[in-house]
């Protein structure tokens, strides 16, 4: 192994040797019957966890031994689902004179200055319809060297580029993501567009794999027939009657973790008085493990005491694409919303959550937040992505200087009386029924709600540059927040030493820092972890902090094999903590 070179957030002596290579993933587009514009899918799932966290040093060495020399043909080992590619989105660059200095986006200039380059807009009209077409990525590809260079020591900030390579990846996955299923261009997609990711040959959502111990296990075929049967086998008897009159409709089951944010700290109530709704799925890489290795169970889980839980990770030398689990937040749209179409829309029935009496509601859901979380055999604390749509909330320093552009979804402009900015809703919290996911039948409270850490003038500027190549789609109604990853190189490259340790070999038991120094250190949605904002060491939001501390039902073994640890934790992931 190469090296290590510590970075810090200013200048940097950096190499040119590549991190790692990437790759991408080609969706599979299915077109499918729509009642409106919408497709079947999708039950809501409990919302993950957030919180702490430390950023230390920061090391790099290179990862070339993972990296695929040339790009590998679209890879078709996992029978449906979305599929890995190795091509890159910068192709024939010069070995000894790459203008771009190694950079992995194509874009000409720096982003981390306050105003946007014209040759960085031009540069990414010059390459639309290419970074449009590569797909999902399947392993990032970035590098510290790049045009992110400091002006006095004239050497580039290792950090930023980092950071921008993986806000490339962030926006590449947005886009593949959200390409419309029938193959229409993404930069063309309207409001209500069915996506790749809402396909149910793509993703499956948390609460149809933990089903109650009643209920047959669950099942993902591979043909759609048996897709279809498996979703007609699930549908709650709450919503039978509606589901036979509106077949199309995504079907939203609620559970407490629906609508309560991470560790109980309260709903998200918009402007219209109504509950934010939260869902968690995960792809078929996922569903596969946690089926072979019986985790849909408390009982599977508690008698697997010897797993150390190991989710796949995306490689690009063999095309594969690792576990991949989304978080999605919603709103429900006014009609005056659902004309203007200023955001990706779904037709949904929306299943209250127990224990009070249950109700199917028919509405029409907005979507507000997007994580994407990604292992990949260099990432192994996975890579962390979070967008937002632009209306969502304004920023800490637009409110302090009153340069207010809503409406916004979730803050008052003209609020009048108790206008407590980030304060979470008075008891109780628990919707009811006769509301119809109204909060309360007065309106009285509404979340004025502030994002706390700004946007970094990097991420304004990859945002503005996608932003304009979908300035047709409603697409460019969103943006990228961060993307949180493990910086400490060194850190993530460590494999487990175990015996018998199956692949890919994640090392839980890195020392002193098992998150290996997330970077940025606090990574907070204004919509999915609203309450804890901030910059405040253990208190607030970091993705790969907090979820370094999931768990699960599995019991330790009363024979333990010598040298082989028993470790109760989930791989990052709080969805087998769901089981039942």
């Amino acid at each position: 192994m190469a090296d290590s070179v510590v970075l810090t957030v200013r200048p940097c002596g950096t190499t040119d040797k590549e991190v790692t290579e990437g790759g991408r993933v080609r969706g599979t587009r299915i077109a499918a019957p729509r009642e409106r514009t919408r497709r079947p899918l999708l039950p809501v799932a409990p919302a993950a966890a957030t919180c702490l966290v430390a950023l230390s040093v920061f090391s790099t060495q290179s990862f070339s031994q993972t990296a695929a020399p040339t790009a590998p043909a679209a890879s078709a080992a996992t029978p449906g689902g979305l599929h890995c590619t190795g091509a890159a989105v910068r192709k024939n660059v010069p070995v000894d004179k790459d203008p771009l200095n190694g950079q992995k986006d194509p874009f000409v200039g720096p982003l981390s200055g306050s105003d946007l380059p014209r040759d960085v807009l031009r540069s990414s009209v010059a390459n639309r319809d290419l970074i449009f077409s590569v797909g999902l990525p399947c392993q990032e590809s970035v590098n510290t060297s790049g045009q992110e260079v400091d002006e006095v020591l004239k050497q580039p900030i290792g950090l930023d580029n980092l950071q921008r390579g993986f806000d490339f990846y962030s926006w590449r996955t947005f886009i593949a993501l959200n390409a419309p299923a029938d193959g229409t261009p993404i930069e063309q997609a309207q409001a209500g567009a069915p996506t790749l990711w809402e396909d149910m040959n793509s993703f499956k959502q948390l609460l149809d794999v933990m089903l109650p111990a009643d209920q047959l296990p669950p099942k993902w075929p591979t043909d759609r027939a048996g897709m279809e049967a498996e979703r007609e086998r699930l549908v709650p008897q709450e919503c039978s009657a509606l589901h036979r009159q509106f077949p199309q409709r995504m079907i939203v089951k609620m559970i407490e973790e629906s609508f309560n944010e991470p560790f109980k700290t309260g709903p998200l109530i918009d402007q219209h008085g109504h509950y934010a709704i939260f869902d968690i799925l995960m792809n078929r890489q996922m569903f596969n493990y946690i089926m072979a290795n019986h985790l849909n169970t408390k009982a599977g889980q508690a008698a697997n005491t010897t797993l150390s839980v190991d989710f796949p990770a995306g490689l690009n030398a063999k095309g594969e694409l690792g576990a991949f689990m989304l978080k999605v937040s919603w709103r429900i749209l006014s009609p005056g919303e659902v004309q203007a179409k200023n955001f990706h829309m779904v037709d949904a029935l929306v299943l209250t959550p127990p224990p009070a009496t249950q109700r199917c509601l028919k509405e029409t859901l907005g979507l507000v937040g997007f994580h994407a979380v990604h292992k990949t055999v260099s990432r192994p604390q996975w890579i962390w992505t979070s967008f937002e749509h632009v209306q969502n909330v304004p920023a800490r320093d637009e409110v302090t200087a009153h340069k207010l552009r809503g409406p916004y979804s979730f803050f008052s402009v003209n609020c009048k009386g108790d206008c407590a900015e980030n304060a979470t809703p008075p008891t109780p919290w628990d919707p009811d029924p006769a509301l119809e996911l109204r909060f309360r039948s007065d309106d009285s409270f509404k979340s004025q709600i502030v994002r706390e850490t700004p946007l970094t003038n990097a991420a304004k500027n990859m945002n503005a540059i996608f932003q304009s190549m979908l300035s047709n789609s409603v697409w460019k109604n969103y943006m990228l927040i961060s993307t949180q990853w493990p910086s400490a190189f060194s850190c993530t490259s460590q494999q487990a030493k175990s015996p018998g340790s199956p692949d890919p070999k994640t090392d839980f038991f890195k020392q002193p820092d098992m998150t290996c120094s997330p970077a940025p250190t606090f990574l907070a949605n204004s919509t999915l972890e609203t309450y804890s904002q901030g910059d405040v060491p253990l208190a607030s939001s970091s993705c790969i902090a907090c979820h370094s501390n999931a768990v699960s039902f599995q019991e330790s073994a009363s024979n333990p094999q010598p040298g082989r640890p028993n470790l109760n934790q989930s791989d990052f992931t709080y969805m087998l903590e769901k089981a039942k």
